[in-house]
């Protein structure tokens, strides 16, 4: 009898929603934008559903999408700062709509968790990300991956996001460049400078390591 199907769920939290100057229409504006992005990419398996003021979650389609989706969100969804919780596991009723008035099961229990480990702020350093799989040694490497990840961005400027969201369309310096009617060597100096080849390198290397222990 073949293994019932894992799924990621993610639950992400919009940090200081409070402070943030007309908050929903910003909040809509910006979630319309990435469901949309990740319907047409097949990468969830309907579109983002609130679930609170500042809160909002989906069912991915394959757990080694979760990397992407992250990048995405935090690409996406800046300057706003987000708490990013992923569970891994077993869902009911995955395919009906809204997600979170009908599905459920461990991988939405095991976000919360992850959540609420978020919320609870207990780090000595500031964690944005949160694994919770089931799996000790999936988690312990993401927890880990994703903490040094969350560290190494919080430098990135608006200027670099915005040379990031354009390469990430494009591929090619030099379009991006002409799209954003700027010089070669100021498109490369602003990757470089955003940790862009390192953004790249966790999503690749997560996208692995997910494949192989989830």
């Amino acid at each position: 009898m073949p293994a019932e199907q894992k799924y990621a769920v993610i639950t992400a939290d919009i940090v200081g929603s409070r402070r943030i100057k007309s908050f929903r229409p910003r909040r809509d504006e910006k979630l319309r934008t990435i469901s949309d992005l990740h319907v047409r990419r097949k990468l969830i398996l309907s579109s983002y559903a609130v679930t609170a003021w500042d809160e909002f979650q989906a069912i991915l389609k394959k757990t080694e999408y979760v990397p992407s989706v992250i990048l995405d969100l935090r690409r996406l969804f800046y300057p706003f700062e987000l708490w990013i919780a992923v569970g891994i596991g077993l869902v009911s009723e995955a395919h009906k709509r809204p997600v979170n008035v009908y599905a459920g099961g461990e991988a939405f229990e095991r976000a919360r968790e992850a959540a609420d480990r978020l919320k609870a702020g207990n780090s000595k350093y500031r964690v944005l990300t949160a694994f919770n799989s089931g799996n000790q040694v999936l988690d312990a490497t993401a927890n880990t991956i994703y903490h040094l990840h969350d560290t190494l961005l919080e430098g990135v400027t608006a200027r670099q996001w915005a040379t990031i969201n354009v390469q990430m369309e494009t591929r090619r310096q030099d379009i991006t460049a002409h799209k954003l009617k700027v010089d070669v060597s100021t498109v490369s100096r602003n990757l470089k400078r955003g940790h862009f080849w390192q953004i790249l390198e966790t999503q690749q290397a997560m996208e692995r390591i997910i494949v192989g222990r989830s």
